[in-house]
């Protein structure tokens, strides 16, 4: 289900080969091929690692939102920061894991009374058991508000 959201909803997904591995509530796993991100070294472009932990980042939180409540939310980035520590040569996988239970807390409390909220997401890639990329990413989730014409309309994305 949430390999075909994000192959309908994010196009770049297909273009790099991303297969979802896992999806759950506390942990999502993305795949992707070296053959679809590979570059001039033969090893994965720091880009396409960059994507693909973002990626993971953004599922982890679609799927909690989906699960919270009913209300639609829009998913932003607002940062993030990669630590490249090794190169990638083979396909990889990345993994994102639910933030501790008092973030979470903190962050869903705002989201619910606010309407916009940001989190602290972390990702990692690892190669042959060595940590090869860390990834942290600041999200936010905006309630989408609809005006008296069924618009939609996002609510502004400065989060206090």
């Amino acid at each position: 289900m949430m390999e075909n959201y994000l192959l309908e909803h994010i196009p770049i997904s297909s273009a790099m080969g991303i297969k979802v591995e896992q999806a759950s509530a506390q942990k999502i796993i993305l795949c992707a091929p070296l053959s679809n991100n590979i570059n001039h070294k033969n090893t994965v472009f720091g880009g396409s690692l960059h994507a693909v932990a973002t990626l993971a980042c953004w599922s982890l939180l679609h799927v909690n939102l989906e699960s919270l409540c009913e209300e639609n939310f829009q998913i932003v980035i607002a940062s993030s920061l990669v630590n490249y520590l090794a190169p990638v040569a083979s396909d990889f996988k990345v993994e994102c894991e639910m933030p501790k239970p008092g973030e979470w807390d903190r962050f869903v409390k705002i989201l619910l009374k606010k309407g916009k909220a940001r989190i602290n997401l972390q990702a990692t890639i690892f190669n042959d058991g060595q940590l090869c990329v860390e990834y942290k990413g600041v999200f936010a989730a905006l309630k989408i508000r609809k005006n008296s014409e069924n618009v939609e309309l996002v609510n502004q994305i400065r989060i206090n």
